[in-house]
């Protein structure tokens, strides 16, 4: 029996649509960068740019395994990316929001693989979730703290270092 045969039609639809949200969160996230950059928040620009560059590790490993299971990875169309935001905890706001529909759309693909006893697929992707579940408290954490400091330009000047070191020590 050949892998393509034991990975169900909407399974594999289901990934495919992974690899179009993948992307899209991607797209998003060089967005947030290119938007946090010229408003001199260099470090949450990093940051913004290495989580937009594993969105795009998270495309490809999904592209690998439709592959190796013998399917062709589609590419779907994605809209361009919000580009405005009317401050970092408005940026943020977004990020996190982002965070936890990924985080459920990881949840809601593994019950699919599940229902499809597809056992593959199911360790495949509890791959991502460590990663995301600690990606969502991230975004979270870093929300509260934007809320903390409110307009004080003293407390976003701290986050935007913090979130610059980090982004150096990921890369």
């Amino acid at each position: 029996m050949s892998f393509r045969k034991s990975l169900d039609n909407q399974v594999a639809e289901a990934l495919n649509e992974q690899i179009k949200i993948e992307a899209s969160a991607a797209f998003l996230y060089f967005s947030l960068a290119s938007w946090a950059n010229v408003r001199g928040l260099t470090g949450m620009a990093s940051w913004f740019r290495g989580e937009a560059h594993g969105e795009l590790t998270h495309m490809n490993l999904f592209v690998d395994y439709l592959n190796d299971r013998d399917y062709q990875a589609k590419f779907g169309t994605i809209e361009a990316p919000t580009c405005e935001w009317d401050s970092p905890i408005a940026a943020f706001d977004m990020v996190r929001t982002q965070e936890h529909v990924l985080l459920q759309r990881m949840s809601d693909l593994i019950d699919l693989a599940d229902k499809h006893k597809d056992h593959l697929t199911h360790s495949f992707l509890t791959q991502f979730v460590p990663q995301q579940i600690a990606d969502t408290a991230e975004a979270d954490d870093v929300h509260d703290r934007l809320m903390l400091v409110g307009g004080d330009g003293h407390g976003l000047i701290l986050i935007d270092q913090e979130l610059g070191r980090e982004a150096e020590t990921e890369a």
